[in-house]
This record gives C-alpha cells, structure tokens and sequence, in this order.
C-alpha cells in the first residue's frame, strides 16, 4: 500500500500551525507539525511522497540552514518557504538553493499554496518512483552477462540493434537475443523502460 502523501509544517508560532493544519486538512493533505527546524531534522521522515512547508525565520536553525541540512541529509524533498515581508530577499537566495516557492505570510493565497504543495507532491512521488526503479535495476543488473549488459547500455542510450551490431561486432540477430535476455532479467516490458533505466546501467557493472 502506498504512503499518503505528507506535508511537514516547520513555524515557531502555534497560531499559524494550527492554521496550515486545518487547511490541509480541509484539502484532504496529511500533515505533521513541526515548532522548529530541529524537530523537523530529528524526526523520521515518511516513507511516502513529502513536502516541507518551511518558515524561513525559525528560533534555532533559520531555514536556509534548515533546507541545506535536507538536502543532504533527504536528498530530493521539495522545499517551499513562508516568509515576513522583510525576508523575500533571502527567499529569493532560497529559490537558488533549490526551494520550489515561497508564500509571505500572512496574507498568501491558500489555493495557490495547495496548488504548489499538490504539485510538489506529485514530484516526489515520481522521483520516489524512479529512485525505486533505479535501485531496481542495480540490483539485477548482476545476472546479466558482459554482453547482455553492453548490449543493454547501447539500446538505453538510444542505439538500434543494426547500430549495436556493428559497433560490438555481431549481427543485429544476435543483438535482438541479447537485447531480449536483458530486458527480461531486468524486468522491464517496454523499450522505454529500457531507456529510463540508462543512468543505472552505467553505474553498475556486471
């Protein structure tokens, strides 16, 4: 069963806690409420797709801090800030890290915010999806033999099996065996699924 997806809210005010909790919920969003940037980096994260929802003015770590220690502690957590008026500046420096957006309290418009959370959301999920698959793929990557796997990595970098044929010395009939054989190790259906599965190839060997 798939974990719903999970709006982390990081603000030091319970007032505006409360807030973003009932309008989430009002959404139909799980969320979980933090009081500071390090409760948030202490607790264990959900499994599922996720969203930070990040006041850039906290009493411990200010966001900034906050959102560098995810991105290398959760790599791929998308990050939206809530800013004062006086911060749009530094929110701005915050986009460059990295954040998807940000909404200045305490007059944003809350449709939007459900918006830009529902499609970061949706964002994790597929990147949770790929780094499945990625993982996936290494891990069977070691039934192939040397051949199925350079035969593989050519046909996940686009090249037709005429063009695999010539450059590993064999005829396109074989490289239609070999291309089959990988695919089925791998698990994968589709001739795209073999492209999506390029990276992971080439970071894995045989």
């Amino acid at each position: 069963m798939r974990d719903a997806p999970t709006v982390l809210i990081v603000d030091d005010d319970p007032a505006i806690r409360q807030a973003l909790t009932l309008l989430f919920k009002s959404a139909g969003l799980a969320s979980e409420s933090f009081a500071s940037g390090g409760q948030l980096l202490a607790a264990d994260k959900p499994n599922g797709p996720a969203c930070v929802l990040l006041d850039l003015s906290l009493p411990d770590l200010d966001g900034l801090e906050v959102q560098q220690r995810l991105h290398r502690e959760t790599p791929g957590i998308p990050v939206i800030f809530l800013t004062g008026y006086g911060d749009v500046p530094v929110a701005v420096q915050a986009l460059k890290y990295g954040a998807i957006d940000f909404f200045q309290k305490p007059d944003f418009d809350r449709q939007n915010l459900i918006q830009t959370i529902r499609q970061a959301l949706i964002d994790h999920q597929e990147q949770l999806e790929a780094d499945a698959a990625k993982r996936s793929v290494q891990a069977l990557v070691g039934s192939l033999s040397h051949r199925e796997l350079e035969v593989a990595r050519l046909a996940a970098a686009g090249h037709a099996n005429k063009v695999i044929g010539m450059e590993l010395g064999i005829s396109e009939r074989t490289v239609e065996t070999h291309r089959g054989r990988a695919m089925k190790k791998l698990g994968l259906r589709r001739a795209a699924d073999l492209i999506k599965a390029e990276k992971a190839l080439e970071e894995t060997d045989a």
